[in-house]
């Protein structure tokens, strides 16, 4: 894109995310212009036109698409994914699209390989990639050498009364796809496995792999759902380096004879650059109009994630 040239954009779905993450970004975003939004709830339309003085508004994807369109976000549910990303790659219109892509691995495939014919920009919001401890944490170990040995958790405190495949999906998946991106992607499953109780929630589920030219490292993803407290957290070792980021928001580094030193954020930064947001959007935006495989976000990049995911589903 001209970097005079705003780019103009539309938000399909206005439900949380939407409102807590990608309208407060985008509309104030020198470079963006938020052409219009749509919802199936009209009411929730008209509250955002308001809200943010967007000119368009709309229930209908017809009608969206003869807007004048460089890039779509797309905050819908997830079940609805697939129609709409579809009909917009048709257009030619670059994409991005909350994780995961879908709950069914065929629709992923589906989606990526039209994006690819197409030649179309399809970005996938894994904004953990984009979370400045985590980048810091993996070029640091990086400093010296690969990382060697990665161990990463997600716990949460509330059972939810989603199937495992949902929970999965929408949360776990985070933690699949931060250990492949660490990890460079060449992974073996050494082993993995869901626990469930009687109605099919997820309880804890784990998985151990190995990674590496030799497959000579080692990684563990865990995830306990009636944990004392939410928590998140990622542990990376390697050449005589070592580094516990927690909740993304706090690092510690260890070295010999260097003690320990700990990064934290300041109060003025914002809970969307802490956790990435702000930098896969941007990330995001830079790429409209280039070859969609230099984005990091590009949905071929991130298939293996909704790949392995459906491997830990596959055993239960």
């Amino acid at each position: 894109m001209s970097a005079s040239k705003r780019i103009k954009v539309a938000i399909i779905g206005l439900g949380d995310i939407a409102r807590k993450v990608y309208l407060p970004i985008l509309s104030v975003h020198r470079g963006v212009e938020i052409v219009g939004v749509m919802n199936r709830s009209f009411t929730k339309v008209e509250e955002v036109m308001h809200l943010y003085r967007i000119p368009k508004g709309t229930s209908s994807m017809k009608e969206l698409l003869s807007w004048e369109l460089d890039a779509v976000f797309i905050h819908s549910s997830t079940e609805s994914h697939f129609e709409i990303v579809m009909a917009c790659i048709e257009q030619g219109i670059a994409i991005y699209v909350d994780k995961p892509l879908s709950y069914h691995l065929k629709e992923s495939i589906e989606m990526v390989a039209f994006a690819e014919s197409m030649n179309v920009l399809l970005a996938v919001g894994f904004n953990r990639r984009f979370a400045p401890l985590y980048r810091d944490a993996r070029d640091w170990i990086a400093e010296k050498g690969s990382i060697e040995n990665m161990s990463l958790s997600k716990h949460r405190s509330k059972l939810s009364t989603d199937s495992a495949r949902i929970t999965v999906y929408d949360d776990f998946i985070h933690m699949i796809d931060t250990l492949l991106w660490l990890s460079g992607e060449d992974v073996e499953w050494i082993s993995h496995g869901l626990h469930m109780n009687s109605s099919g929630s997820l309880l804890q589920g784990y998985g151990h792999i190995r990674y590496g030219k030799n497959k000579e490292n080692f990684g563990t993803i865990s995830t306990h759902r009636l944990a004392g407290t939410d928590l998140e957290r990622v542990e990376l070792h390697g050449h005589h380096r070592s580094i516990v980021v927690e909740q993304m928001e706090t690092a510690r580094r260890w070295e010999p004879n260097s003690g320990e030193s700990i990064r934290t954020f300041g109060s003025w930064d914002s809970i969307l650059d802490r956790r990435g947001f702000t930098f896969a959007v941007q990330h995001f935006l830079d790429h409209i109009g280039k070859e969609p495989e230099q984005c990091e976000l590009h949905a071929a990049h991130v298939l293996a994630s909704h790949e392995l995911a459906e491997q830990i589903l596959s055993k239960t």
